[in-house]
């Protein structure tokens, strides 16, 4: 298993920041780069300790699904979901949010776990998926930013 870290700095109200990311239906606004396809929450509101979500994910041609389970919310300040079923390297993710002069620091960490002939790969993996999370923070941030 390996961990992996990103975290930016994005220009708006914490509040603003927590509420979109914690919000899985907004997730295909900015993780498409990542290959997401569509997503389903349940329930849809409110948003906490046990909500699920479920990804549709397009990656190499095939198509994959899989669903996660929130674990840890506390308003404006820790989201954590961990993998319940489905094809997906992150066992376990967190958001940490901190008011910052020029808006919201938003970190997350993810612990990835690649299997069968994959965990050969991991570390090449996790540069992989910590780029990948990268693009996809700063389209979260280009999206809270420019959005009214």
């Amino acid at each position: 298993m390996v961990n992996v870290e990103t975290s930016i700095i994005i220009n708006r109200p914490i509040e603003d920041v927590f509420a979109f990311l914690t919000d899985a239906r907004n997730n295909p606004l900015w993780q498409a780069n990542a290959g997401l396809k569509a997503t389903r929450q349940e329930p849809e509101e409110p948003v906490g300790v046990g909500t699920r979500i479920t990804e549709t994910w397009q990656f190499l041609g095939r198509t994959a699904e899989a669903t996660r389970e929130v674990t840890e919310y506390e308003l404006n300040q820790k989201y954590t979901a961990r993998h319940l079923r489905g094809a997906s390297p992150i066992k376990e993710g967190t958001l940490l949010f901190e008011p910052v002069a020029e808006g919201t620091r938003c970190t997350f960490t993810a612990q990835l776990q690649a299997g069968g002939l994959f965990a050969l790969a991991e570390p090449l993996l996790a540069n992989t998926f910590k780029k990948s999370m990268q693009t996809s923070l700063a389209e979260a941030k280009h999206v809270l930013e420019t959005r009214r």
